[in-house]
């Protein structure tokens, strides 16, 4: 199921965190817990604003915050604990006389969660080396794109591993024939030839992980959510291929009461 991108959110007012998925349970949704939200700011930026109150500035603010969410599925009911820190942004306000104007609103920067909600449900058939890098993939969401997008490519390799792909050839030609050579990524994918309906797709994540990997600003959030999407489709047709055409010919061969 594609991501639902407005969900996803590292700001968010302080009386409207986003009801994120349950890291626990399918239908859960985490809820604020009431009276759990705690914003507190450290001695030194009071100290400094008291001793420069002409020259404090709304973004100078430095405060920390800490809430903790629960499933609302009573039969779960899982706790998950929040931190972050606030940050300061602009927004458009309504003036009594109907024009319009600006000032500041203080905001919450979401930092981590634990236990942390998945961007994507992983199948129970998908195995764990390939789970444990998407769950490292979903932490690194809060607070670092790029190493989010980088761990979906590590994904991709350890189901290559689980796919019996190998990570070396025996080179039959040229000066280097009779060696073995170690074969990278994109190789590894073009040899995988019970996968081929999904090479492309497995391309575009190594393509897009190796930004990742690279750091800097070449990979943004539709860029992430975009390889959320194709993983959570290539995981499907290679690990639950098998479930949903028992349940296809289940179907076909319901037949109609007498």
């Amino acid at each position: 199921m594609p991501i639902h991108r407005a969900t996803w959110h590292r700001l968010a007012p302080k009386n409207s965190i986003p009801g994120l998925p349950c890291p626990q349970c399918t239908p859960g949704k985490l809820k604020v817990v009431k009276d759990t939200l705690h914003v507190r700011e450290p001695k030194y930026v009071q100290d400094w604003r008291g001793k420069n109150p002409d020259d404090w500035e709304p973004d100078f603010a430095v405060e920390r915050w800490s809430a903790t969410l629960r499933c609302d599925e009573p039969a779960c009911g899982e706790f998950v604990n929040m931190i972050g820190d606030i940050e300061v942004v602009e927004v458009d306000l309504d003036l009594e006389d109907g024009l319009p104007s600006w000032g500041y609103q203080d905001v919450l920067r979401i930092q981590a969660l634990f236990p942390v909600p998945p961007l994507f449900r992983i199948s129970d058939n998908v195995p764990k080396p390939v789970k444990k890098q998407l769950e490292v993939a979903f932490r690194m969401f809060w607070t670092d794109t790029s190493a989010c997008v980088s761990r979906l490519r590590t994904a991709v390799e350890r189901l290559l591993d689980d796919q019996g792909v190998p990570k070396e050839r025996l080179l039959t030609k040229g000066k280097n024939a009779g060696k073995m050579h170690r074969m990278d990524l994109h190789e590894r994918i073009d040899s995988f030839t019970s996968g081929s309906a999904h090479k492309n797709q497995l391309q575009g994540l190594r393509n897009i992980g190796n930004l990742g990997t690279h750091g800097g600003d070449d990979v943004d959030d539709d860029d992430l959510f975009d390889a959320v999407n194709v993983l959570e489709f290539v995981l499907t047709g290679i690990y639950d291929t098998k479930t949903i055409n028992a349940m296809a010919d289940k179907l076909k061969g319901k037949k109609a009461q007498p």
